[in-house]
């Protein structure tokens, strides 16, 4: 999977930066769009958003 993949176009937030915070302390959809604002405007990324902040999660444990 490339870091540089764009999940949400709306603000052009790559996997990479959704990684990186998940790895400063986010681990909800709530928190990582708090810090990137990704699925915050129209919402169509918001599902894979989510489910990519799990998969993320799950690895740190």
């Amino acid at each position: 999977m490339n870091l540089d993949d764009v999940i949400c176009p709306c603000l052009n937030v790559t996997r990479g930066m959704i990684k990186d915070a998940v790895d400063s302390g986010a681990s909800t959809l709530e928190e990582v769009q708090e810090s990137t604002g990704a699925g915050t405007v129209c919402g169509a990324c918001v599902d894979e958003v989510e489910e990519y902040v799990r998969e993320l999660v799950s690895e740190k444990k």
